[in-house]
């Protein structure tokens, strides 16, 4: 094992809990409720005493549409609550490793997105999570800030597991409805963690894309994929206009590209499907 102490916020989470589960050659603490990021008297007191070599910030208000009505809460959260831990890290050799979202990147294009785009987030979630990245980037300079989107993995039990959350949709219906007017990456979390390995094994620093690889990869598309994978009688039909209507100004495109870890001969994230087949297979088999 590596000596190394890597310490995950948001351990209760299904990226955490994929973190904590996967990263075996590390010695790896997952902080739950006993860490409040908004909290930064107890942040200090915490990792003082922890005293981590690497910091994985998972932990944020991901709720897309809540953080449009409760703003003051997602900026509390997913930007202050990560300055408190930035503060910690200053003048520290501590990797922060800051998970942020391809939605930051905004409405500007219409093919996948790399990290040379300059991102112009379009929902409050994105923009406050856009916040959390330049105080990273402001403040330290160990750092990884890692662009992902549309995860799925893990525990079937997890209340966000949406690919396990389909097929028993599907089971209990003969016709489901899915979005096709919003474009991402589906992306596997037990392949994410992989590349946060190599990342940190390879020294490297800076902003990276991290998804399945994916064009113009679209919720129907995914969900309908899902519904194949797990050999399902149900049928899946696109969504009528606004029967998914959302409070939130979402980006149609989400979908990116890991341009660097290409140019860099380090990515290791497989194409969407096959991940995703995957990943059926083992609840399959599990």
């Amino acid at each position: 094992m590596n000596g190394k102490k890597v310490l995950v916020t948001g351990a209760k989470g299904m990226l955490g809990s994929c973190i904590v589960k996967h990263l075996t050659s590390y010695n790896v603490i997952g902080l739950q409720s006993s860490l409040d990021i908004q909290n930064y008297k107890k942040v200090l007191e915490i990792l003082k005493v922890e005293s981590p070599d690497i910091i994985i910030h998972t932990a944020a208000f991901t709720n897309v549409e809540e953080c449009e009505q409760e703003k003051d809460k997602a900026y509390k959260i997913n930007t202050l609550g990560t300055q408190n831990l930035v503060n910690y890290c200053i003048n520290k050799d501590i990797l922060f490793i800051y998970i942020s979202s391809t939605g930051v990147y905004g409405t500007q294009k219409q093919s996948n997105y790399t990290e040379f785009d300059i991102p112009q987030p379009t929902t409050i979630h994105h923009k406050s999570k856009y916040e959390g990245e330049k105080v990273v980037q402001n403040h330290l300079k160990k750092f990884l800030i890692l662009r992902t989107g549309w995860l799925y993995g893990g525990e079937k039990e997890h209340q966000k597991n949406f690919v396990y959350k389909r097929y028993l949709e599907a089971k209990n219906k003969s016709i489901i409805y899915s979005d096709n007017s919003q474009i991402g990456n589906p992306t596997y979390i037990k392949e994410f963690v992989q590349q946060i390995k190599i990342l940190i094994e390879e020294n490297q620093y800076g902003i990276f894309n991290c998804v399945n690889s994916a064009e113009n990869i679209s919720r129907f598309d995914y969900v309908s994929k899902i519904i194949e994978f797990f050999d399902s009688n149900s049928d899946v039909k696109v969504a009528p206009p606004k029967m998914f209507n959302r409070i939130a100004p979402v980006s149609w495109n989400e979908s990116a590209l890991n341009y660097k870890l290409n140019l860099l001969g380090l990515n290791t994230m497989s194409k969407w499907d096959l991940a995703l087949k995957n990943y059926i297979s083992e609840l399959q088999n599990g």
